[in-house]
């Protein structure tokens, strides 16, 4: 007999019934969070990385994964190994000393409910949000004794004699042992289409929208020689061409947020969409709160006596433009006019 306070709820990645939007909801009421799976991807990591930094800075968060088929990618790592630095620990990751790890378990506490999804789901974008996954979820009391067998066994996958803690030796030479690309193993459309004989059917889930919140910042001149170093050697920045800034401070921006950008630096106006946000293990001369971002199609203007004037008539002066802001959907339109506008030749 199932006792009323255990819920079940099944996760089919197809239309609005997805993981990643059920993880994402229930990441918002967590405290403490344990992964265990066998792939993790950039591509799947990056989908719930902002939810998870969340409970990292209030809470704790775990994650497991393995080695099994090489598929985990290195750059997946690198990026696990430096939010675990950022967060002194409250975000740690280990690797399984099991060869054939091939757990998929995301379990999520707070002080009155938890919540375990089991299934077919890696820490993959397909895993998240494709076709072809099937996942159980089930709802309990942190205190029920099926939830306290559960955690044994996860504790029992933590503990040192079972995994590792995740280092930077490791993905090195993880890295110069895995091929790249690894081969895929599914097969191609045609091919299936040949061996069922009949069409392939895929099914993907319709993704709940994101509400973008929108900014204004600005920047005044270039960063120490010292701090692009640390930057350098603490992201991967430089490889994926983003231009970051320091917010010399505690923010509240997040991933996917857009800002408006007064680039006194290089006299220009800009669109520009928040793509990583980091806090360095060491303290850099421009503090250790760093933004990375990437110009948003083509947004930008070239300030102008013109310009300042289009900004003066909804109440951006120059030294107003010298604050950080979040603002709302009207001021947002009135500046996505100001950089849409055509200068007069």
């Amino acid at each position: 007999m199932v006792s009323k306070s255990i819920a079940f709820e099944v996760i089919e990645n197809s239309g609005p019934n997805n993981l990643r939007d059920t993880l994402r909801t229930k990441l918002t009421k967590a405290s403490e969070v344990f992964i265990a799976v066998a792939f993790v991807t950039e591509a799947g990591l990056d989908e719930i990385i902002q939810p998870l930094r969340q409970v990292a800075s209030q809470g704790k968060v775990r994650l497991l994964t393995g080695l099994y088929q090489r598929v985990t990618e290195p750059k997946a790592l690198k990026k696990l190994l430096r939010i675990q630095k950022e967060t002194r620990g409250n975000f740690s990751v280990r690797l399984s000393r099991e060869p054939k790890f091939h757990r998929k378990v995301f379990v999520l506490e707070n002080r009155t409910r938890a919540t375990a999804i089991v299934g077919s789901s890696n820490l993959t974008r397909e895993g998240l949000r494709n076709g072809g996954e099937l996942d159980m979820m089930v709802s309990l009391s942190p205190s029920s004794s099926s939830y306290k067998r559960l955690k044994k066994a996860l504790e029992k996958d933590w503990n040192k004699r079972r995994a590792r803690p995740l280092t930077s030796g490791q993905i090195e030479r993880y890295e110069s042992f895995r091929p790249d690309p690894v081969k895929q193993q599914s097969y191609p459309t045609g091919q299936l289409k040949i061996i069922l004989g009949a069409e392939p059917i895929h099914e993907e889930a319709t993704l709940k929208a994101e509400p973008i919140n929108y900014w204004r910042d600005y920047i005044t001149g270039f960063v120490k020689d010292r701090t692009e170093r640390i930057i350098n050697d603490h992201t991967n920045w430089d490889e994926k061409n983003y231009y970051w800034l320091s917010t010399y401070g505690p923010h509240a921006y997040k991933i996917g947020d857009r800002i408006f950008l007064y680039d006194f630096s290089t006299k220009r106006f800009e669109l520009v969409g928040v793509k990583d946000i980091t806090y360095t293990p060491i303290s850099t001369p421009d503090g250790r709160h760093f933004i990375a971002f990437k110009n948003v199609g083509r947004h930008s203007r070239q300030f102008s006596i013109s310009l300042w004037k289009e900004f003066e008539r909804i109440g951006i002066s120059k030294k107003e433009a010298h604050k950080t802001k979040m603002i709302n959907d009207k001021i947002a339109k009135q500046l996505m006019g100001i950089l849409n506008k055509k200068r007069s030749s």
